[in-house]
C-alpha cells in the first residue's frame, strides 16, 4: 500500500510517518499470542474476539474495556486470531482513565445544558 502525501512536508517527515506505520505492521512469523504480548508492551489498544477474551488477563496486564458504552464492542479483525468478527476493545488503564474523564465530562454537560433562556 502506497500513501500519496501533499508537497508540504519534507522527506524527513514523510520517513518518519512511514517508520511510525510499520510498528502497527504485523509480522508474519510471530504468533498471535506474541502479537499480543508486543502490543501490551508497547500499551496499544488490543482487540479480543470472544474466544480469546476469556483468556486474556486484563487485571494482570493492566487493561481495561473501553469505558465509552458504544466502543465496548466493534467490529474488527482479533489481534490473535485475525478473525474478522464482533471484538471487544481493551485500553490500558492510563488512556482508559482518560477516556472516562472525556466521557464523565461529556455526562456533566449534557446534565446542565437543558437550561434555556428565553
Amino acid at each position: 500500500m502506497e500513501i500519496i502525501v501533499p508537497g508540504s512536508y519534507t522527506p524527513q517527515e514523510v520517513k518518519r510517518a512511514h517508520l511510525k506505520s510499520l510498528e502497527f505492521r504485523r509480522n508474519p512469523y510471530t504468533t498471535g499470542s506474541a502479537n499480543l504480548d508486543n502490543m501490551i508492551a508497547l500499551q496499544k489498544a488490543v482487540l479480543l474476539c470472544d474466544t480469546h477474551v476469556r483468556k486474556f488477563n486484563a487485571k494482570a496486564a493492566k487493561y481495561r474495556r473501553h469505558p465509552t458504552k458504544n466502543l465496548k464492542n466493534v467490529r474488527g479483525n482479533c489481534d490473535v486470531c485475525r478473525q474478522f468478527t464482533a471484538v471487544h476493545l481493551f485500553i490500558c488503564e492510563r488512556d482508559a482513565h482518560q477516556e472516562q474523564a472525556k466521557l464523565d465530562k461529556w455526562q456533566r454537560g449534557i446534565e446542565y445544558a437543558h437550561f434555556v433562556s428565553s
